[in-house]
């Protein structure tokens, strides 16, 4: 009799604002793997969700002071959607979900976490120094998360039962397991096998293009009055996309771009339409001639 093979799914969870960096990211990785490769790489898309469709225009809780409406506009739109991996995957085998700003360093083969034994974990992700479970990426048992549900999650928000900031970490009792940093580094290539890109204002390919995300909310001053009138006023408020401030990072970024582009993984005139359509920087190409 063969023996049994494990079903292994790699998600890139996005909206089509992000889609460049998450073809980059699905590239990454697939490189990474090589030939003998033995996952899947899907994208889930929001725009593309039937229920993410029917939550635009509610309004929920980011958190007990914040309120918002979702909308498909905002660079964030995706994040809920990681959730969705277990039911999408008929909660069998194992996953492993992603931001679309997640990139695999050279030498990094992901299946190493695909194969990681879990101790009977449901979840493994990395722990931050504040304790907090970052859950942009996580390896997911998909049998033992039955309980996730994204219905379940848009009904909290819809009905204002839970707020988002609660939404976004574990409630349900999972068991989760820590695993290294160095497998979700955040806008840093040292000790890093996965780089994360999450400071949205510097992601590399939007340098220069005006915001499209709605910035956290400052503390109020005082605790009382909003800093935001005063940011702007001083000129302090982002407007645009910043250049990143490693150096390194966008390097890294544009050398993945041409290897992508050579090997057939993206093509210059899907990064010309991203262009039009101000997803990506306008000086994408002078900026790539140097490498």
């Amino acid at each position: 009799m063969a023996a049994h093979t494990p079903t292994y799914t790699l998600f890139i969870h996005t909206n089509r604002k992000q889609l460049f960096g998450a073809k980059l990211g699905k590239y990454s990785f697939e490189q990474g793997a090589g030939a003998l490769r033995t996952f899947d790489v899907r994208f889930i898309i929001v725009e593309d969700m039937p229920l993410m469709q029917e939550f635009v225009g509610v309004e929920y809780l980011v958190s007990p002071e914040e309120t918002r409406t979702y909308t498909f506009d905002d660079l964030q739109s995706f994040t809920l959607a990681r959730f969705a991996p277990p039911e999408l995957s008929g909660y069998q085998g194992r996953a492993i979900v992603i931001d679309p700003d997640i990139f695999a360093l050279p030498g990094t083969d992901i299946s190493e976490l695909f194969a990681l034994d879990l101790n009977g974990a449901d979840v493994a992700c990395v722990r931050r120094a504040n304790g907090r479970w970052e859950t942009s990426l996580m390896v997911l048992e998909c049998a033992h998360l039955t309980s996730w549900k994204l219905a379940d999650i848009l009904a909290d928000l819809k009905s204002k039962r839970r707020t988002k900031q609660e939404c976004m970490t574990f409630y349900r009792g999972e068991r989760v397991m820590e695993i290294h940093s160095t497998w979700n580094t955040l806008d840093s290539l040292q000790d890093a096998r996965i780089l994360h890109t999450t400071n949205r204002l510097t992601q590399p390919w939007k340098t220069g293009l005006p915001i499209d995300f709605t910035p956290k909310a400052l503390p109020k001053l005082f605790g009382l009055f909003p800093r935001e009138p005063i940011h702007k006023l001083l000129g302090k408020y982002p407007t645009h996309f910043r250049p990143h401030p490693d150096q390194a990072v966008t390097d890294f970024f544009f050398t993945l771009t041409k290897q992508a582009l050579e090997g057939g993984a993206i093509t210059e005139a899907e990064i010309r339409e991203e262009i039009a359509a101000k997803k990506v920087r306008e000086d994408f190409f002078d900026v790539l001639a140097r490498y």
